[in-house]
């Protein structure tokens, strides 16, 4: 009987994808490839419920992330959600070819040979990286840009550092310099400060993690303890090129790509999510050891609001990955401006 409500419990818990990926197939979503320039893009699209919605996610996720999300974006938008190069169902690139930059052509080109038309763009955490190298450079392609939480100064080396995300380039460098680890999901749980925001009980959590790895080789890590947000990231990591997150160690992924000039040459209407969990709880966006604990601090949305002056903000209380953990905030979002958009 133990054993059985042990079982139910992890059943319930994780079923949350199941039941996730059955309403957005329910609502019309399939998944799709094509080639780009000899690579190939995974893709899910939608209905096409109205004009073009391109949903770009970030480092370590798939198009799946959006599983929360896409069934009522589908009722209004034709949505197609990608999976970034070194991420999901798509090809890996060649090192030197992940840069923003050079990515953000290849999605450019995604949508002028499969989307056929200007598209409102939302980018997450580099995906927003990547929305807004493609609204300064091909403005022609986009017609807004919702920019959710996108590291904008703090994923550049050496201040990366000493972020939660700056980790990931961190860890990535030092497992492909090293050859006696080949499950990059167990290297990374291991090394990371994936769960520094558990304090005392980060240790015991990463042991259990290792352990299951060890004993499911091949599967992405699923915790029936740990919130749904954080068994949807393992899914992504799961099909990850760890190459990428290198490119953000040595910032070649900046090569091309300037922020601050981008930012400035964008004309099209924006909205910057930015998410405050940490300050509003601690009163800091730091913790302790001086490491942020968000993608901006207040100074770096100064300084993005500075070259953005007609974006709107949207402050929220809320984990990096806002689509999932509060869909309505970022539903709203993209409907306000999806709406004056059409006005």
């Amino acid at each position: 009987m133990r054993w059985q409500r042990k079982r139910s419990n992890a059943d319930a818990a994780l079923g949350y994808y199941r039941r996730g990926m059955a309403r957005v197939r329910d609502a019309g979503f399939l998944e799709k490839q094509a080639e780009i320039d000899g690579y190939r893009i995974n893709y899910a699209e939608g209905p096409a419920a109205g004009r073009p919605l391109l949903l770009i996610h970030g480092q370590g996720s798939r198009w799946q992330d959006y599983q929360r999300v896409l069934p009522e974006l589908a009722e209004h938008h034709h949505v197609y959600v990608i999976d970034v190069p070194g991420h999901g169902g798509s090809a890996r690139l060649p090192a030197d070819e992940y840069t923003n930059a050079g990515v953000g052509a290849r999605i450019a080109r995604f949508i002028e040979e499969i989307i056929g038309a200007p598209a409102l763009v939302s980018g997450h955490s580099s995906g927003g990286l990547l929305t807004t190298w493609l609204a300064a450079e091909r403005p022609d392609l986009v017609r807004g840009v919702v920019l959710e939480d996108p590291p904008y100064y703090s994923s550049i080396m050496p201040r990366a550092a000493l972020t939660t995300g700056g980790d990931m380039a961190r860890v990535t460098y030092e497992f492909l310099t090293q050859d006696s680890e080949r499950d990059f999901t167990r290297y990374y749980v291991e090394r990371s400060r994936i769960f520094s925001f558990f304090g005392p009980l980060a240790g015991p959590i990463t042991r259990y993690c290792v352990r299951y790895l060890r004993n499911r080789p091949g599967r992405p890590l699923e915790v029936f303890f740990l919130p749904p947000v954080l068994n949807i990231y393992f899914r992504g990591i799961a099909d990850y090129d760890p190459v990428f997150g290198a490119a953000w160690y040595d910032n070649s992924w900046y090569r091309g790509f300037d922020t601050d000039a981008s930012l400035s040459a964008i004309t099209a209407p924006a909205v910057l999510i930015h998410t405050n969990y940490w300050f509003r709880h601690r009163k800091s966006y730091y913790d302790k050891h001086g490491v942020l604990m968000a993608a901006m601090d207040d100074k770096d949305v100064a300084r993005t609001l500075s070259h953005l002056p007609a974006a709107t903000l949207v402050e929220v209380d809320s984990g990096h990955n806002v689509h999932f953990e509060r869909p309505a905030v970022f539903l709203g979002a993209v409907g306000d401006l999806a709406t004056a958009l059409e006005s």
